[in-house]
């Protein structure tokens, strides 16, 4: 049985992926029809449609009282994205170009946003102070960064998908529904998962959870790597990385909590630090990373499951 839910959340994580793409195509053709100029509106807008997975699946976690569960979660996921998603791709294409028309002042902020919970969780605790904080590095991130045709270009992209308005509220509810549904099912395995294997909801949502709610990144590079397009937009990873930074100030802000075992957690803190910094430093010079630098990524990596399951 615990080998069948576990099952489970692959055709959950690909239901979940849907589901947040028809709210982003649904967002989009409304914020178009709008017509919301403001980069600031736009940016936020997509920022939010494009992590709702995780966003579903912390609320849930809130909600059922494992805060730690979501906790992972985000930190797995932006230490999935830097280090394997990027680290396989230069590693499969030879060179990933960062498009999109990012700056080095970009690279650098993004990095330091994705580190940022490393400081923040260090003693083991979040507060709502420091959840405020969290959400207002990334806001400061969003005013000095230099994206403004990223999402005029973007809203265009996924507004097309949408034949009319009525259909664009069927894709939008019906969306949000099935992330509700979805996310409450994830959320639940985990905790039985955790619970069959002595595990704790960290660690589950570390390595576990994480894999589904990262599914549409994933699924970019692989197909990034079978067309062998090296511009695709791994500018977006990177932002999916930067935005788990204000979702765990907002789970903090909803329901501050201490983690049990804080010391252990410190090993993540660490690699997450270490990974943005050398992303950061890899990717500063020529605004794309190479086949070597994927390499060191792809073994930070591997030394971060190693490390984790020595824990265990």
């Amino acid at each position: 049985m615990t080998y069948l839910y576990l099952l489970a959340l692959l055709p959950l994580g690909i239901i979940l992926s849907m589901s947040a793409d028809w709210v982003v195509k649904a967002t989009s053709f409304f914020a178009k029809k709008f017509k919301i100029q403001s980069f600031l509106i736009g940016f936020l807008l997509l920022g939010v449609a494009t992590t709702i997975p995780e966003m579903f699946v912390a609320f849930q976690s809130i909600q059922d009282g494992v805060p730690q569960l979501s906790i992972g979660n985000l930190l797995g996921g932006s230490i999935l994205l830097l280090s394997f998603v990027m680290g396989v791709s230069a590693l499969f294409l030879g060179r990933i170009i960062l498009n999109h028309g990012m700056t080095l002042l970009d690279i650098g902020m993004s990095s330091l946003v994705v580190a940022a919970p490393a400081l923040a969780l260090w003693d083991g605790k979040l507060t709502r102070i420091e959840g405020f904080v969290l959400v207002g590095v990334y806001l400061l991130h969003v005013i000095l960064i230099s994206k403004e045709q990223h999402v005029v270009d973007h809203i265009e992209h996924h507004a097309k998908h949408v034949r009319h308005a009525g259909h664009g509220a069927l894709m939008l509810g019906g969306g949000l529904l099935l992330l509700g549904v979805t996310s409450r099912s994830i959320v639940f395995i985990a905790e039985y998962l955790s619970h069959q294997w002595s595990l704790s909801p960290f660690v589950i949502g570390l390595f576990i959870v994480t894999l589904g709610t990262n599914l549409p990144e994933i699924t970019l590079v692989v197909q990034a790597i079978l067309s062998k397009k090296r511009d695709i937009a791994f500018g977006d990873v990177l932002g999916s990385a930067v935005i788990n930074t204000p979702l765990l100030g907002i789970v903090c802000i909803a329901a501050p909590f201490s983690v049990p075992d804080h010391l252990r957690m410190r090993t993540t803190l660490i690699l997450l630090a270490a990974v943005s910094a050398f992303f950061w430093w890899a990717a500063s010079t020529k605004k794309d990373v190479n086949r070597k630098e994927g390499v060191v990524l792809l073994l930070a990596y591997g030394v971060f499951i190693f490390i984790e399951a020595m824990n265990i």
